[in-house]
């Protein structure tokens, strides 16, 4: 890039960084309300939240990409424009593609960097999402229990404790055990604690007494000053660690694992996948170039390029939509894929096709411009 070119892409950068900061953040803060439960269902630290929803930015940042390439080349352009900065370079003869260069540049270093979170980085965070999500949900004995409530987050168990302390100690406890539905056990205790053994979590409790119907129907009551009850068998037999399309590498996608009943009744969902990873970054230059298309694709105009830019990104939207819509039609017909590839294409030629290759009619005219002189006055009034 020569000089003029390097100021073009030097104004391009610092609003498509801004831009995608924005849609980032707005995208990951919709994103994080699902996860809200870790917060009042599962008892995690803010920051465990914070950390989890950070893992799902790199995908995040894929999507949103396309569209804060066009709005970044669509707003910076239309300024230079606007500014008469663009007329310097056709002045200098320069073609529309030299102009537009820099702004395709951007995109191609933005499609590169989709297609390495594509394939790299959203599998790697999504797989670290997805255990420490997978942590979380099969340690159920940090949820069971919030001040003043009576919590059944297991089938069969209910805790209450009246007062937590901030060393963790539970005051005040109530725990009722009808996994057997024709002998429930309930335990009172002044003071509790939940811990963690090699054979699985369980709560110690002080001083108090455990409660028994018995077989006959006669309740057995025994007092105690130490007593353990185990929480192990209570846990999810079911719950398993698993791995999504989005969380797999490409060669796990291609080549799904037969012997799993999951992948081999999921190959048009894991090939879907796969085409949607290598077709999305082809979505960066479409959208720049129907940017382009909006400023550097008609007339030139000081009052702005609104309605233009606003057709431009209406086919964007519409491309998007397009993308995304069909990929539950691929993974049904997997033969399908290569309609993924054809859109972007499709959009990309025809916008470039339709961008004009000759110097703009304005600025042909304004070597011949010769402003009119004012019309003499006289006592104030024009003859």
């Amino acid at each position: 890039m020569n000089k003029l070119q390097r100021y073009y892409f030097g104004q391009l950068v610092p609003v498509f960084l801004l831009i995608m900061v924005g849609l980032t953040l707005i995208a990951l803060l919709t994103q994080s309300l699902s996860q809200l439960d870790l917060l009042f269902e599962r008892g995690q630290s803010a920051a465990t939240f914070l950390g989890i929803s950070l893992l799902a930015t790199p995908q995040i940042m894929a999507i949103v990409m396309p569209v804060g390439l066009f709005a970044a080349v669509s707003w910076t352009y239309g300024r230079l424009h606007q500014d008469n900065e663009i007329i310097v370079a056709y002045g200098a003869g320069w073609t529309l593609w030299r102009v537009a260069e820099p702004a395709f540049r951007l995109a191609a270093m933005g499609a590169v960097a989709a297609l390495a979170v594509n394939l790299f980085v959203q599998p790697l965070a999504l797989r670290e999402m997805r255990e420490r999500l997978f942590e979380i949900r099969a340690d159920f004995a940090s949820s069971m229990v919030r001040e003043g409530e009576f919590r059944s987050s297991v089938d069969g168990l209910m805790v209450f404790a009246r007062r937590i302390d901030r060393d963790g100690t539970l005051n005040g406890m109530i725990i009722s055990d009808t996994k057997s539905a024709a002998n429930p056990v309930i335990y009172v205790a002044q003071r509790g604690t939940i811990a963690k053994l090699e054979t699985g979590p369980v709560i110690v409790l002080q001083d108090g007494a455990v409660q028994r119907k018995l077989d006959n129907g006669q309740i057995d009551l025994i007092g105690f000053s130490n007593y353990v009850v185990e929480l192990r068998g209570f846990a999810d037999k079911n719950l398993e660690l698993f791995y999504k399309p989005s969380d797999r590498f490409l060669p796990q996608l291609l080549k799904p694992d037969l012997t799993d009943y999951w992948d081999r009744d999921h190959v048009g969902d894991l090939l879907a996948e796969a085409h949607r990873r290598l077709a999305a970054p082809i979505i960066c230059l479409s959208s720049v170039a129907l940017a382009m298309l909006a400023i550097l694709g008609g007339s030139f105009s000081r009052q702005g390029y609104a309605a233009r830019v606003g057709w431009a990104f209406g086919g964007l939207i519409f491309m998007l939509l397009s993308f995304t819509g069909l990929i539950p039609t691929v993974a049904d017909q997997p033969a399908l894929g290569l309609v993924l590839y054809l859109i972007p294409f499709a959009v990309l030629f025809f916008a470039t096709r339709s961008m004009r290759t000759r110097l703009p009619s304005f600025v042909i005219l304004s070597d011949k411009f010769v402003p009119r002189s004012k019309p003499k006055t006289r006592g104030g009034y024009a003859h």
